[in-house]
């Protein structure tokens, strides 16, 4: 007489379903890559800026970034189709060298450890030769830990950021 509503299936925890991923193209997952950026971006900062300060401020950066160069984005996916992480990678002429340069913006996971940001990285150099790239780069706090994680994948420090806080 009554017909009952099917539940759809529960899913298992990202935790116990992250180690089997798949490198995707990311464009379908914008928002999650941005919404997971804005966050990690966040802990980062020096500056205490109320809520709405920084997410009017960091929409802004993310609109000038992608007002110029080629941009691509790779997402880490679960079984289910999950985020699980990503890799947000530009190519622009390098301003020190003059030539095309791939440089990366962010690569962030959720579960350090897993390989996930070895593959995402491992895809974006690929993408960036692919695309004409004679080299790759990114930034690095200096008292972040991936800081010797990128010196095992190759990367070196070429220069240093200074800066004043006024």
């Amino acid at each position: 007489m009554f017909s009952k509503k099917k539940r759809p299936p529960e899913l298992p925890p990202l935790e116990k379903t992250a180690g089997d991923f798949t490198i995707l193209d990311g464009e379908d997952y914008l928002d999650e890559i941005f919404e997971n950026d804005m966050k990690i971006s966040r802990s980062f900062s020096r500056f205490q800026l109320g809520d709405e300060e920084y997410e009017e401020n960091y929409g802004k950066v993310i609109k000038s970034l992608l007002s110029t160069g080629e941009h691509k984005f790779f997402v880490a996916t679960d079984p289910y189709g999950r985020y699980l992480g990503h890799v947000w990678v530009c190519l622009k002429i390098d301003t020190a060298d003059f030539v095309p340069s791939a440089y990366i913006y962010g690569i962030e996971t959720l579960f350090p450890g897993m390989g996930i940001g070895s593959a995402l990285l491992k895809k974006a150099e690929e993408w960036a030769k692919r695309v004409g790239a004679r080299k790759i780069s990114l930034r690095v706090d200096v008292n972040n830990p991936a800081r010797k994680w990128y010196a095992e994948k190759g990367y070196s420090e070429r220069a240093v950021i200074m800066e004043k806080p006024l």
